[in-house]
């Protein structure tokens, strides 16, 4: 039997001495994990027929050659891929309108495309937010709308790179079960693409993309985010939709140390109100994880903590000349800089530094975080969302912060990078700093 997806010596752009061999039966669910930058969003890219292989034979999809402009169009139309960053594949500001576009422009009848609008946004819960602009849903409901733009399209080939990043475990073992089931039933061939074994277990095979060559690996040994002793709930519940504030590093400072206070702070959108009369309080050389569920005001919590944004009521008090760093969920809403040092570079020189000196701390800074070298003078846009998110977190230390804010920080790392990141907050705790996450609850 001809294999559905049959890929040969595949030498990919960007990886060197890169060979990939895979073949992939129709109907057959796969999952490929994988480093930080190994090349699995390019790996994707070939699959859908995005990237053109060097020469022919490397690439077929069901008899497909993508070495074929020909051929590789028809791959492209056959194909769906939701990317980790629900913003790159964004076409409309509105939800619905959004996930019904790609139908639309498949030529699928007005009724038939609403109706398929109407069932996936109930499967993966948008039908609250159907109206909301894209912009004003948490980032976990954006991955959705994303996959239901794709989903809605019946593709042949699904292709899902890190698709529940900036989802919590639970949520994401729900959505891939669903979603596999589902791709059963229409055999429909399925590429997954993460670095979750929440995920990748639940597949029918999963490969390692490592040093440029596939194998196949087992993940059950698989470890994911590090683990935190000694957590204390200080703030909140653990309701499914409550928002809890938890100490996870106490550094046993005084009352008059360096501190952020929220005093019966409240706050919403459009009415609706989402942190409710809140009264807490970070220390100095402590370190603190604000959990909740989708949507359930995580962001808005680390914001208003660091005064990117007012409260409807009360107030939050910070001590005087109080230095904070804040990293977004989605790295790139932080960049003012087109590539990497630059942009780790721009702090210290806005406040002051010479640009020698500010290169310096850049440099001390970046290899402090753990980014390769090799990618200090890249482009920002072409790193992996992981490296951006480490350039991000790079960026903020640079400011040599009193507090360090940053909205889902694992969000993208390999395992090897989460445990780094959990060990940088502790050594930043040591110097007397304060962390302030805010993630997805376990």
């Amino acid at each position: 039997m001809v294999p559905y997806i049959r890929i040969s010596q595949l030498n990919m752009a960007n990886v060197d001495k890169s060979e990939i061999n895979l073949t992939v039966s129709k109907g057959e669910i796969v999952g490929i994990t994988g480093r930080n930058g190994s090349g699995k969003t390019t790996f994707a890219r070939y699959l859908a027929g995005e990237i053109r292989p060097e020469t022919m034979g490397m690439v077929h999809i069901n008899g497909l050659d993508t070495y074929s402009q020909l051929d590789r169009e028809k791959v492209q139309r056959m194909s769906a891929v939701a990317y980790q960053s629900p913003r790159e594949a964004m076409v409309f500001d509105n939800i619905s309108r959004d996930i019904i576009f790609g139908s639309e422009n498949h030529g699928l009848d007005a009724e038939k495309t609403l109706k398929r609008g109407s069932f996936y946004l109930k499967k993966y819960n948008l039908r609250s937010r159907k109206n909301a602009s894209y912009y004003s849903v948490s980032a976990s409901e954006q991955q959705r709308a994303m996959l239901c733009s794709m989903l809605i399209m019946h593709p042949e080939l699904l292709i899902l790179d890190e698709p529940f990043s900036m989802h919590g475990s639970p949520d994401v073992t729900g959505y891939v079960k669903s979603l596999i089931a589902a791709a059963r039933k229409k055999e429909q061939t399925v590429i997954i693409f993460s670095k979750n074994p929440d995920v990748l277990k639940l597949t029918d095979v999963t490969y390692e993309l490592s040093g440029g060559f596939l194998r196949e690996v087992d993940i059950s040994s698989f470890d994911y985010l590090p683990k935190q002793e000694g957590v204390k709930t200080i703030y909140g519940d653990k309701t499914p939709k409550g928002v809890a504030v938890e100490r996870y590093i106490d550094g046993g400072r005084g009352k008059n140390d360096i501190g952020i206070s929220l005093h019966n702070v409240s706050f919403g959108y459009n009415e609706n109100l989402i942190i409710d009369r809140v009264n807490t309080r970070f220390e100095a050389g402590s370190a603190y994880r604000i959990t909740g569920g989708q949507g359930s005001g995580k962001t808005t919590f680390l914001m208003l903590a660091a005064g990117l944004i007012r409260p409807y009521e009360g107030e939050v008090f910070r001590s005087e000349n109080t230095r904070i760093g804040y990293v977004y969920e989605y790295p790139d809403d932080g960049f003012v800089e087109s590539t990497v040092l630059d942009d780790v570079m721009f702090g210290p020189m806005k406040g002051g530094f010479g640009k020698s000196e500010a290169r310096g701390m850049a440099e001390a800074v970046l290899g402090f975080v753990g980014l390769d070298k090799s990618l200090w003078t890249r482009r920002l846009s072409t790193l992996s969302f992981g490296e951006r998110k480490l350039v991000g977190v790079a960026g903020a230390i640079c400011l040599n912060p009193d507090f360090l804010l940053i909205d889902n920080p694992y969000a993208g790392l390999d395992r090897d990078y989460c445990k780094h990141m959990s060990d940088i907050f502790e050594g930043l705790t040591r110097e007397g700093k304060c962390i302030i996450t805010a993630e997805n609850r376990a």
